[in-house]
């Protein structure tokens, strides 16, 4: 597994890979737990990486997702807009590019700037905070595209009670953070103090989502 956190090659195609099962964590296959698992991947393959080869393997994780997540493009380009499929596949090709870009910032710059090898705690809330700020930068910039949020993938799992009080956004931070503490749970095992401190940080999004899961957030009235 040492190859996951390495530069190169196998790290890019695992990390293209990754992108992808966030897409099937998301309706209409609605595996949830593979958006746990997608970011953990990319997470890990950040660990070890140059600022340079961060931005390439957060840009094959995004080339991964959008691939897979936004084939209806292509569809529109062809069906709807009577392009060539030379020309719709290519145009396509480019708005994947493009978009897979704010994951290359991602990498870039968490290992840039906010990395930090000595605090894995840090690291996961860092990481988490990170991810956010790019999704809300995608959604806003150019008009924006709000789509295949990781946070989508709780519409109907355990974090969907926590959407009433923050939305898409606070599903997504959560999803997130629940990632990169469990990639990070092996390098805290020699420290209980932090190790209990990450696994209540763990638990809280999820048991407080199950508890409100149910809760009525408005009344009829008359």
């Amino acid at each position: 597994m040492h190859w996951i956190t390495r530069p190169g090659w196998p790290g890019n195609l695992l990390a293209l890979v990754a992108g992808t099962l966030t897409t099937l964590s998301l309706a209409p296959f609605d595996i949830w737990p593979l958006a746990l698992l997608s970011v953990a991947l990319l997470y890990l393959g950040l660990r070890e990486t140059a600022a340079k080869q961060a931005a390439q393997r957060g840009w094959c994780y995004g080339s991964g997702l959008f691939a897979s997540g936004v084939s209806w493009v292509y569809v529109s380009i062809h069906d709807f807009g009577a392009a060539s499929p030379a020309l719709a596949g290519l145009l396509t090709l480019g708005f994947v590019a493009g978009l897979a870009l704010f994951f290359a910032l991602l990498g870039w710059l968490w290992v840039r700037l906010l990395r930090n090898r000595h605090s894995a705690l840090g690291d996961a809330l860092a990481f988490a905070a990170l991810w956010l700020a790019l999704d809300a930068l995608r959604g806003w910039i150019l008009t924006g595209f709000p789509w295949l949020y990781i946070g989508y993938s709780q519409l109907d799992g355990p974090l969907a009670g926590l959407a009433p009080l923050g939305g898409v956004w606070l599903l997504s931070f959560a999803v997130a953070l629940s990632a990169t503490l469990l990639a990070a749970i092996p390098r805290l095992l020699a420290d209980k103090a932090r190790l209990a401190a990450a696994v209540v940080l763990l638990l809280s999004p999820w048991l407080a989502g199950l508890a409100l899961k149910d809760h009525a957030w408005t009344t009829s009235k008359g």
